[in-house]
């Protein structure tokens, strides 16, 4: 499976005791899609990791969320059960396939679906650039895009800066500051 069709749910930097869990830093710990018996593509995040560089396939075998997400890994239907394993695949990005995600409500999107499409300046009525990136700042969701000349501007995902979301049309329409 190609690394570019796998949407990003955190990263693993550190393990979990001494029997095979890993401490997961989720995206979205609030309100995750992943579960026991999931599949779940793991890349590495540096060099060091033993991970093939085109990432590789494990399914959760237990998985529990509070304070910190602790997951136990399956590779090749066998429990990683040794603290040293599990370092020596460290670190690591944690992706899933897009389809692995429940359907939504009417009105509700995912942010991994703005990534790429369109942003239409509203106040011209021109096409300024793409969308780049999401990101939490803790006190709302920001866009970042990627404007025609490069540059990236990061905008609160707010009604009163992004008005038109249109998943459908791959656009959204944005009130830019004048200062941009």
């Amino acid at each position: 499976m190609s690394e570019n069709s796998l949407i990003q749910l955190g990263v693993c930097h550190k393990p979990h005791g001494i029997k095979g869990g890993f401490s997961f830093i989720l995206e979205n710990p609030d309100d995750s899609i992943l579960k026991k018996g999931m599949k779940i593509f793991l890349f590495p995040k540096e060099a060091r990791s033993s991970l093939e560089d085109e990432g590789e396939c494990f399914e959760i075998a237990k998985i529990s969320f509070g304070n910190k997400t602790i997951a136990y890994l399956k590779r090749d239907g066998q429990e990683i059960s040794d603290r040293n394993i599990v370092e020596d695949l460290l670190p690591f990005i944690i992706k899933v396939p897009r389809e692995e995600f429940p359907e939504l409500d009417e009105g509700e999107i995912y942010l991994s679906d703005l990534l790429g499409i369109n942003v239409r300046d509203l106040f011209n009525d021109k096409i300024i650039g793409t969308v780049y990136r999401t990101f939490d700042n803790g006190a709302q969701t920001v866009v970042t895009i990627k404007l025609h000349s490069g540059k990236l501007v990061d905008i609160p995902f707010v009604e009163n800066f992004i008005p038109v979301v249109d998943i459908d049309n791959k656009e959204i329409g944005v009130h830019m500051p004048h200062f941009v």
